[in-house]
């Protein structure tokens, strides 16, 4: 049985909803197809081979779910769910900026959809919008463990398997009274970023090494998603052991990538191997550095709307003092639509002008003498997120006149909405203009 459930997991994970661009997520999907089939083989392990800081029942099978069970489907535009399931959309769990929302707000949303802490809860669903991934199941999971449930899993197949085992599917959810979420929290699991500077903890960059080498937290090691799979399994316990071998058990681990939402995939592996893995994000940190005495008087994003191959003009005014705010606040109403076709939420679509793809990032202009590098100290970037807060592009700002900086962007990118932020860099310090513009991606 445990083999077929197995077999059913990886047959979910690899076929539900395929679309043209599978490629670009897969590492991700893939992350989580062998931690899953990992915690299945665990199940045969001998008592005490691997220690247990993680509650046994992170999975369960279809064929395991129980009356008590409440599913808790958390897709944001889902149409069909297994039937009894509530649904809450994970991206009520993040504010306008990303990041995750207070825990009295987060409880008050849980409160409302008819979830007590004493309900034993089962996660299902994914982005389907953003193209699937098992990073918004996993961050749930993360998400209500930080608030205190106890007794919480992940169902361990989707909703085709689902079909095939002979449970009801709906075209609608279920509802329960409201009633009042009792948070009770697990301040450990999330890493602040005093924490973070104060040196004890081992960092972890899950991003992707590009990522990691334009720019990292002082101190961490790029350990991306990709560096724990073996074509499509994760590595032997072993294997993982070699991966995480600069790691100390002994001392926390951080773990982080753009808002954190990713890397709960990499804290599920640390758990289970028992490091006291907590959570952090790259936007935490860099917010949380001295700041230049800047403003944005302007962004804009030229043309408006765009085709798919052309290329878009990324400009931001840089002024010295206090916000000219009607500019800004003009600047954050701007929309850009795109036309195109890619990946929304976790892989890393970066077609630019005549660039380098390695790196996603062009200037305009020529390139500048070393006298004029010296003189230009303030370096200025446009950062793209998908709705999550993945980075899908990064592109340099050229200084064109004393406070304008300018860059090319070609996007390709699937429909959805999309964010810029602004980040200046000078002699270590830095500063973000974070969410000014918003990308509107249509067929």
């Amino acid at each position: 049985m445990m083999k077929k459930n197995m077999d059913i997991a990886t047959r979910s994970f690899l076929t539900k909803r395929p679309t043209k661009n599978t490629a670009l997520y897969l590492p991700s999907i893939l992350a989580v197809i062998a931690f899953l089939s990992m915690n299945l083989a665990l199940a045969g392990m001998e008592a005490g081979e691997l220690r247990p800081t993680c509650p046994d029942g992170i999975l369960v099978p279809i064929n395991g779910l129980s009356e008590s069970d409440l599913i808790l489907d958390i897709s944001p535009e889902a149409s069909e769910f297994i039937e009894g399931a509530i649904n809450v959309n994970y991206e009520d769990f993040l504010d306008n900026s990303s990041s995750m929302k207070s825990a009295k707000e987060i409880a008050e949303i849980l409160g409302q959809a008819g979830i007590s802490r004493n309900d034993s809860i089962v996660i299902t669903g994914e982005c389907l919008p953003c193209g699937g991934g098992p990073a918004p199941a996993a961050y749930s999971y993360w998400v209500l463990k930080y608030l205190g449930h106890d007794k919480v899993r992940v169902l361990d197949g989707g909703i085709e398997d689902a079909r095939a085992m002979g449970l009801g599917i709906s075209n609608q959810t279920a509802t329960r009274n409201p009633t009042v979420y009792e948070i009770q929290m697990r301040p450990e699991l999330l890493a602040t970023s005093d924490f973070v500077k104060n040196g004890g903890a081992q960092i972890v960059d899950a991003r992707s090494p590009e990522s990691f080498e334009r720019g990292s937290i002082p101190g961490a090691v790029s350990i991306s998603l990709e560096n724990m799979l073996d074509g499509e399994r994760m590595l032997s316990r072993s294997g993982l052991e070699e991966v995480f071998s600069s790691l100390d058990k002994d001392r926390p681990v951080v773990v982080y990538t753009n808002v954190g939402v990713q890397a709960s995939v990499s804290w599920f592996a640390l758990t289970l191997l028992g490091y006291d893995a907590r959570l952090y994000s790259w936007k935490d940190w860099l917010e949380n550095q001295p700041r230049l005495d800047l403003t944005l008087a302007e962004v804009k994003a030229e043309p408006n709307p765009v085709r798919s191959g052309e290329a878009i003009t990324i400009s931001a005014t840089l002024q010295e003092g206090a916000a000219r705010n009607s500019e800004v606040e003009s600047a954050k109403e701007m929309l850009l639509t795109v036309k195109g076709c890619s990946t929304c939420a976790f892989g890393s679509p970066q077609s630019f002008s005549k660039i380098d793809e390695t790196n996603g990032i062009v200037q305009l202009g020529s390139n500048p003498t070393a006298s004029e590098a010296s003189d230009a100290s303030l370096k200025c970037t446009a950062l793209i997120t998908s709705r999550d807060g993945s980075e899908v592009g990064k592109v340099s700002l050229l200084r064109t006149t004393k406070d304008r900086y300018v860059g090319l962007w070609n996007a390709r990118a699937s429909a959805g909405v999309y964010k810029i932020s602004i980040q200046a860099f000078a002699s270590g310090v830095s500063k973000t203009f974070s969410n000014v513009l918003e990308l509107e991606v249509v067929e």
